[in-house]
């Protein structure tokens, strides 16, 4: 179950890093997004499953810091997700005003940022004061 968690965190950080820079390219990109939204899904999918997909073991063996950065980007990028689903989605169907709905939707922008910047603290911690964290592909 272990390597599972740390594959699919690893996963997760390549997807939110990748869609971030898709993001940013934003005009022809819109399709790539969706194609590369739907791999993602198919890989999560897939190794949740069991499945072993080869090129992320090859990732997190030939690049052990930046899977360590991966990791710590994807397990705080899921966590974020899962909050700012419940936050917007409630949001969403409860009657407040344009004022209020701002509100939430800066505090969640400002939630976000401090958990980007959570993570990259601990997985920084982990890589250079040399924390027994590990993340090894078998």
């Amino acid at each position: 179950m272990k390597e599972k968690t740390k594959e699919i965190c690893v996963l997760g950080g390549l997807y939110f890093v990748i869609g971030y820079i898709i993001d940013l390219v934003d005009g022809f990109a819109s399709n790539l997004s969706m194609i590369f939204d739907i791999f993602f899904v198919i890989l999560f999918f897939m190794i949740l499953f069991g499945k072993k997909i080869a090129f992320l073991r090859k990732v997190i063996n030939k690049f052990p810091k930046l899977s360590v950065y991966l990791y710590y980007i994807g397990l705080v990028g899921y966590v974020l997700f899962a909050f700012n689903l419940l936050v917007l989605g409630a949001a969403e169907f409860i009657s407040l005003s344009e004022k209020a709905q701002m509100y939430i939707s800066i505090g969640v922008a400002t939630i976000n940022i401090v958990g980007v910047l959570l993570a990259l603290i601990l997985a920084t911690r982990n890589v250079f004061l040399r924390c027994k964290f590990k993340i090894e592909a078998e």
